[in-house]
């Protein structure tokens, strides 16, 4: 097995010893191998209603981190630094000596996907795998599964075949489903009342998609929890069909999912366009809160339990002098400034909704069927619940 190289200067010494002549091609040791292969939207109908499938992708952690499809294990073949290593030779010294190094680098992995295999109980069930393109990397795994006992399917054309039907999805095809927006203003809870939802009737979360809280500090709730930003709008697309394809196969029967109300865009990414539309014209459902509640909320999302997002918070605020100078005046924007150097949160939260964010909600041109308090979020639920499961909700529905 190779060594972690220090630089590539060792990497490269050590692929320069193989034996050209002794390296086998790809094709060269699938010869004697046969493999099932498995469409994207048979994978698709599988995933919700066999939970004898079990799908993994043996791209790297990163690739995985940044997108993958629902329900899938990472198992990667190659890492992210060996798939660095094996992509450097493959451009640069040999396409066999890459192949080599990476055969190298997977064959240790054999006995760690045993026991991924055991402790998932995958014995009786339906393996799939995928990788990119649903080339080298699934195929030579797929191999490892059947020298170990295993019947496989390669997903074929790789995540890349589950990104056209998300591009279908929404940019040719014309249907979508009707919605109910959860509108409000900041901090009275519309994400909570979404997350509450979920599970029970049909929603679709913008902001978990995007990873992001839709407004100028949205980033640091993910960033103080460790959790991944989002690529690029294409990820992003990902992520919002996976909750489509989950309300699809768990909520066949209802034709209106909840949405939380946002701008076109979240984040740095914009809504698509077809539920954009379904979005300004759809009923709306107003939540309000008192201005203590929201303060907490707030506080609690975005400087987090032990004050851990303080400093992403001062920094954005003090980056964006100009910005907010311009949009609140010079004296609020000292003024909150001093306190959260002061380190006064409530004080400045209660300030930021008051002098800036309340000011630059909007309220669509439509007047909602009811309004909801969410002081308490279990009651809010519970009335949406009883708006949703109504008759009065019959005249939204096609």
């Amino acid at each position: 097995m190779p060594v972690n190289f220090k630089d590539t200067k060792g990497l490269f010494e050590y692929v320069r010893n193989y034996n050209p002549g002794n390296i086998l091609t790809l094709k060269e040791i699938l010869k004697n191998y046969s493999f099932d292969s498995i469409s994207i939207e048979d994978l698709i109908k599988l995933l919700y209603k066999d939970k004898n499938t079990f799908l993994i992708d043996c791209r790297t952690e990163k690739e995985f981190e940044e997108t993958h499809i629902p329900f899938s294990i990472n198992f990667p073949i190659l890492t992210n630094e060996e798939r660095h290593n094996t992509g450097l030779i493959y451009n640069k010294y040999s396409q066999k000596a890459a192949f080599q190094l990476a055969v190298e680098y997977a064959e240790p992995k054999i006995n760690k996907l045993k026991l991924l295999l055991e402790k998932n109980f995958a014995k009786d069930k339906n393996i799939i795998i995928y990788c990119w393109r649903g080339g080298g990397r699934s195929k030579y795994t797929a191999k490892i599964l059947i020298d170990l006992g295993h019947n496989v399917k390669v997903l074929i054309g790789g995540i890349k075949s589950y990104r056209n039907i998300v591009y279908n999805e929404f940019y040719l095809n014309n249907y979508f489903n009707n919605l109910i927006e959860i509108s409000g203003l900041t901090g009275t809870g519309k994400t909570e009342i979404i997350e509450s939802l979920l599970n029970i009737i049909p929603t679709i979360n913008l902001e978990k998609a995007a990873r992001h809280y839709s407004s100028l500090f949205g980033t640091i709730p993910y960033t103080i929890r460790k959790i991944k930003k989002v690529k690029n709008q294409s990820c992003f697309e990902n992520n919002l069909y996976s909750q489509i394809l989950f309300n699809r196969y768990f909520f066949p029967d209802k034709n209106i999912w909840v949405i939380e109300s946002e701008s076109r865009k979240v984040g740095d990414f914009y809504i698509p366009q077809k539920i954009y539309d379904k979005m300004k014209i759809c009923p709306t459902i107003k939540i309000e809160s008192n201005i203590d509640n929201r303060v907490n909320r707030i506080k609690k999302d975005y400087f987090g339990e032990s004050n851990e997002g303080y400093d992403l918070m001062f920094q954005t605020f003090s980056d964006k002098i100009r910005y907010f100078k311009k949009e609140m005046s010079s004296k609020i924007y000292n003024d909150l400034l001093f306190l959260l150097k002061k380190e006064k949160i409530n004080d400045f939260i209660e300030g930021m909704l008051i002098n800036f964010y309340d000011k630059r909600y909007k309220e669509k041109d439509k007047k909602p069927i009811a309004i909801i308090n969410s002081d308490d979020i279990i009651f809010s639920k519970h009335e949406i619940l009883k708006i949703y499961n109504s008759e009065r909700i019959l005249e939204f529905r096609s």
